[in-house]
């Protein structure tokens, strides 16, 4: 790509460029057919933390097609590609990687930005392909179903050869016709509606094929061992969207170590400590000296070892999410957690040497009442009493999700909210830090996860309206 001319959009490319010089790649990825845009719709520091950025564009150009990947940025206009900062626009197929709610705001303001109608049926034959999928249409495929063209429901792998066989025609109309043909696609723009999900095998097993000190897990390789959740908890859509839960083998997660052995690794799973084969993935981790983070780990099943080998990692906290604030709360919310379990993770977090910890919580359930804050700062205090040099806490309104328990449910009120939130920070011990999430930011994911169709484009319409 030759240098822009203009100060900005030199500016947004010497920004690209800057994270794709960060990174150091671990497998070159060719492939020559077509022109894919694979779009992560927030930061770099986001989309380089999420393994799907890299695997999927792996899975594509492996079978042969051109992939380039791209973030957003709010002051973006050009939004150049990382391999070779080609412009957005000289794309005409864009693939989204939809994982969380409110980046639907940025999926519409890159569509936006570059001249291309957000409803379906304003488009042109000239306008790019939109395909999005990701965790999100699992549990509200029809959320984006006029802003995509087609939406992809599930796991790539399932169809990986027949998905980029019709990306690789040169006619619009071809790619149209055989993305049709697959059993994972909706579209109401072209009138399929019958579709069907399906969880991949992970094998092979997901890995990275990147590194750079900007994501979340710094320098470290990203290796998937787990898809989806064997836990029920009532607030969140990984239990009940991705069934069943699917694990990679321990052999094939030993053979990526081993070609893999001079780096350090980003183990992700909806929990590690759900890990079939943990003990024995622990014995040839310590054997081997490997050094590691993991995304997730559930207090009940954390052991000495694990905490042990995290600590070796240069790791200076570990964290635990309780969700509710008491016994009763967490039984309601279908966590499966005990305080005494939170107890026994804690005191082995302080006998390997943790002195930092971090707790996450949900508020806001209907059948909260004093007694459950009163146990809340009980709990904290033993905590301290512990001896923990630096307890932070993070406290997220709930959110009830469709495709869960609570899907009924409706979201506490702000004003509520904020006499909750000053009640935690008026009663917590002085010792403990915590930060509360935005009441806006969380009424918006909740806003959003109940769009369908054309509820999507009208509150799209209102919010850029009101933004202008």
């Amino acid at each position: 790509m030759r240098r822009p001319r203009s100060s900005e959009a030199f500016k947004e490319y010497s920004y690209v460029l800057n994270f794709k010089n960060s990174e150091k790649i671990i497998r070159k990825l060719e492939g020559n057919l077509g022109r894919v845009a694979l779009i992560f719709p927030n930061s770099y520091s986001i989309a380089s933390g999420s393994l799907a950025w890299s695997w999927i564009q792996t899975l594509l150009m492996q079978r042969g097609l051109h992939v380039q990947r791209f973030f957003y940025e709010r002051w973006f206009e050009k939004f150049y590609s990382m391999e070779d900062q080609v412009p957005l626009d000289e794309f005409p197929i864009w693939l989204f990687t939809f994982q969380f709610e409110n980046d639907l705001l940025n999926i519409a303001e890159m569509l936006l930005k570059k001249g291309i109608p957000l409803s379906i049926y304003e488009r042109k034959p000239y306008h790019p392909i939109v395909i999005i999928g990701g965790p999100v249409t699992l549990f509200n495929n029809e959320l984006i179903d006029e802003i995509a063209d087609f939406v992809f429901i599930g796991d790539l792998e399932c169809n990986a050869d027949e998905f980029a066989k019709a990306l690789g025609h040169d006619d619009k109309d071809e790619i149209v016709k055989h993305l049709l043909d697959i059993k994972q696609i909706y579209s109401k723009r072209y009138g399929k509606l019958v579709f069907s999900n399906c969880i991949g095998t992970l094998s092979p097993v997901p890995v990275a094929h990147f590194i750079t000190p900007y994501s979340p897990y710094k320098n470290k390789l990203l290796v998937e061992l787990g898809r989806g959740c064997i836990r029920r908890c009532a607030f969140c859509v990984t239990g009940y969207t991705k069934k069943p839960v699917k694990f990679a083998s321990l052999d094939e997660v030993i053979e990526v170590f081993e070609r893999y052995q001079d780096f350090e690794f980003g183990l992700i799973s909806a929990t590690i400590t759900d890990y079939p084969y943990l003990e024995r993935l622990l014995e040839y981790l310590e054997r081997k000296n490997v050094r590691f983070s993991v995304s997730s780990m559930r207090a009940d099943k954390i052991n000495e070892k694990l905490l042990r080998l995290l600590k070796t990692t240069e790791h200076h906290s570990f964290t635990i999410a309780p969700e509710g604030i008491s016994q009763k709360l967490r039984d309601v919310m279908l966590k499966d957690l005990t305080t005494e379990e939170l107890i026994t993770a804690l005191e082995l977090g302080r006998k390997v040497g943790f002195k930092q910890v971090k707790f996450y919580y949900i508020i806001g359930l209907e059948e909260e009442d004093g007694k459950d804050y009163a146990e809340f700062f009980e709990f904290l205090k033993t905590v301290i009493n512990m001896r923990y040099q630096e307890i932070s806490i993070s406290i997220n309104p709930l959110v009830p999700k469709p495709f869960t328990p609570f899907e009924s449910r409706k979201m506490i009120d702000k004003k509520s909210y904020e006499e909750r939130v000053a009640f935690i920070r008026k009663n917590i011990p002085k010792k403990v830090k915590a930060d509360f999430e935005s009441y806006k930011l969380s009424k918006m994911q909740y806003e959003i996860s109940h769009l369908k169709g054309t509820q999507t484009i009208e509150y799209l319409r209102e919010v850029f309206k009101n933004k202008k």
